[in-house]
């Protein structure tokens, strides 16, 4: 996701990510209006704003003498792209992983499927392209830019309005997927034959080829995220601490899987 580029977008991120990890409490109160506006050195028409777009995401509630409030999590938007990030980059949510992949478990072999039987060529050349520019991604970024597009191309192939029509949560899925894998370029790399199994199936016309090889490219997903887990976990300085200070408390988790 890009940077926000504006006075407004900076603070729904800062306070976007207050709430994610949990500064004002799980159900908790924004502080007031005039508060968040002498903290932030803005005026409370921003505040204001800013509050609109966090209820609008589902993060807070508003009301009469009661303010702002944050809400429980199943009432957050959590496919969307921004919200998403917010969970994945503060590195809060318990299950996440697991949920994000049964998405994609539900979605993907099945598009896969549909891509081999009634994918257009066009479509399928497509699909090729992408997978050619995974292979021939100089950094991790334009790789991730070409896998993003090798899963929507497979989608468009599908012949499924409704399954096109999940492109924009697929992306989200997808980033978050990276996001939690934390696979550097090399690793990166090593999963284009994966890919290329996949596309192989499509150009052969196989649907059953190609929903098990989507199948087979999702359980290496599976352990990229649960290998990235692990390296966080080892890497966090929460961690570090709770080793040296086993009695002081953890971070809030999110735990999506109770919302």
């Amino acid at each position: 996701m890009s940077r926000p580029s504006s006075l407004h977008d900076v603070l729904v991120d800062r306070i976007g990510r207050m709430v994610v990890t949990g500064t004002f409490g799980s159900l908790g109160a924004l502080p007031r209006e005039d508060e968040l506006a002498k903290t932030f050195s803005v005026s409370r028409t921003v505040i204001r704003e800013v509050t609109k777009t966090l209820r609008a995401l589902g993060l807070v509630t508003t009301g009469p003498r009661v303010g702002s409030r944050v809400q429980p999590i199943a009432t957050w938007r959590l496919l969307d792209p921004q919200v998403m990030a917010w969970i994945t980059d503060a590195d809060m949510a318990n299950g996440f992983e697991r949920d994000l992949l049964e998405i994609r478990s539900m979605v993907e072999p099945a598009a896969a499927a549909f891509a081999a039987e009634r994918g257009a060529d066009p479509q399928i050349e497509a699909v090729m392209a992408a997978l050619g520019a995974m292979t021939n991604s100089p950094d991790i970024s334009s790789h991730e830019a070409a896998d993003l597009r090798f899963h929507e191309a497979i989608l468009e192939a599908s012949g499924n309005l409704l399954l096109v029509q999940l492109k924009p949560i697929l992306h989200a899925v997808l980033k978050a997927s990276f996001r939690l894998s934390m696979h550097d370029h090399a690793r990166g790399r090593a999963s284009v034959a994966a890919h290329k199994r996949v596309a192989d199936a499509i150009a052969a016309r196989s649907p059953d080829e190609a929903r098990q090889a989507m199948a087979e490219l999702l359980a290496m997903a599976r352990a990229d995220i649960e290998h990235g887990a692990d390296r966080r976990l080892d890497e966090s300085p929460i961690k570090r601490k709770s080793e040296e200070m086993p009695h002081d408390s953890h971070r809030r988790k999110v735990d999506l899987t109770r919302a």
